[in-house]
């Protein structure tokens, strides 16, 4: 039996999620956090090259040495040989966790979402315990914005693990990291299984957003157990609150800059040409453009994040609301009008927010050098059709 001591390291224990891309198979940068675990598992001898045993999800053991360089720390010679033993993949993930004395163990989620380990063996045969804990049936899922009001069970997963009895099921219990219970009401369609009622609430109340990867064990009987892990990869601290997240908080900005925006300027103005609302029948409000920059057509002013430029960019919906955007659209962008280059990008309109998002979305950041902490201002031509002025944030040091 372990000691107490034991028992609370592993519940302090460093943790990283991971996405395997062709560069993490000759190497795979690793946390500082993560490393500094494995320097003091190594006895915090400066003038030893620390190594890491690694662990995989049969119990396996390799030998992988953890280097360090301008770019941060990584587990060098030995990690080759690891990966192409378990037969890794491009695109699958990993969550590494240190269990103590330089022991990294590996989970491996293949393109099913599933734990590579338990694929193939029967439901009750799924749960195989070694030295490092029980490894029941898990899946992984990244949170995208299609997944905020209802997220789909992978069918891979159902298939293997969930009984027909159990597929009838109405509810199912999820159990976040810190020890509540939360009833989710489970819809079925041709599609699959979804987590849909009360799964909106428990994301906002545990401050789960758009770009975040969420581990889920199945316990049987339609319970789950929940860890989440965060855009740079480490687990997230999930503290119950009632307010969402930094995203949340911004388009709560957005909107108020624009009621103020409407409040001192006094006047109307009608919606830019081709409006994206199907249809404005019966509806005689009167609406005002939401300009947070001075001139006579809408435009706003967005400090690009790490979520703004990988995952999408979110809208207020005052914002939408002023331009007309409704359901789904395409926005063609430009940088400069008057250039023939442009871009389409997809655009969406939630109850409670808009954004825009998807691979054109990724396409028009990175061919135009997007990153974290420059500024994009979007100056609404048309509906439709927007200019967007970059400003690079060594622009604005300089």
């Amino acid at each position: 039996m372990r000691s107490p001591g034991e028992l609370g390291a592993r519940r302090d224990a460093a943790k990283q999620l991971k996405v395997l891309m062709p560069s993490c198979f000759h190497r795979l940068s690793i946390s500082d956090e993560l490393a500094g675990h494995l320097d003091a598992g190594n006895g915090g001898d400066d003038t030893a090259l620390p190594m890491a045993l690694v662990v995989n999800s049969f119990g396996k053991v390799w030998q992988v040495e953890v280097g360090r360089d301008g770019g941060g720390a990584f587990l060098g010679p030995g990690w080759p040989e690891f990966v192409a033993a378990n037969g890794f993949g491009v695109g699958w993930f990993l969550v590494l966790r240190h269990e103590g004395r330089g022991v990294l163990t590996v989970k491996a989620f293949d393109l099913t979402c599933c734990l590579k380990e338990s694929r193939g063996l029967q439901p009750s045969t799924a749960t195989r315990s070694n030295r490092y804990g029980s490894h029941k049936p898990q899946f992984i899922k990244v949170l995208l914005p299609d997944f905020t009001e209802k997220m789909l069970i992978p069918p891979a997963f159902v298939q293997r693990y969930v009984s027909e009895a159990q597929q009838s099921s109405k509810m199912a219990i999820i159990a976040s990291q810190f020890g509540k219970f939360w009833p989710i009401e489970v819809n079925k369609d041709g599609s699959g299984m979804f987590l849909a009622g009360g799964w909106s609430q428990f994301l906002a109340f545990h401050g789960i957003s758009e770009g975040d990867v969420m581990l889920l064990r199945y316990e049987g009987n339609m319970v789950f157990k929940m860890k989440v892990f965060g855009l740079n990869g480490c687990q997230k601290d999930l503290k119950g609150r009632a307010t969402g997240t930094q995203q949340n908080t911004e388009r709560q900005k957005e909107a108020h800059l624009c009621r103020k925006h409407e409040r001192s300027s006094g006047k109307e103005d009608r919606r830019p040409k081709g409006s994206l609302s199907s249809s404005n029948k019966g509806s005689r409000k009167k609406r005002r453009f939401c300009s947070l920059e001075n001139g006579e057509r809408p435009s706003i002013k967005k400090e690009m994040n790490t979520y703004s430029v990988k995952i999408f960019l979110s809208l207020a919906t005052t914002f939408c609301d002023l331009i007309g955007l409704v359901g789904e659209c395409t926005i063609t962008l430009k940088t400069s009008m008057k250039s023939t280059k442009c871009w389409q990008v997809g655009a969406r309109r939630y109850k409670n927010y808009g954004y825009l998002g998807g691979k054109r979305w990724k396409s028009f950041c990175m061919e135009n050098k997007i990153r974290a902490g420059d500024v994009c201002t979007f100056h609404i031509v048309e509906a439709a059709l927007w200019h967007v002025v970059i400003t690079h944030n060594s622009d604005r040091i300089g």
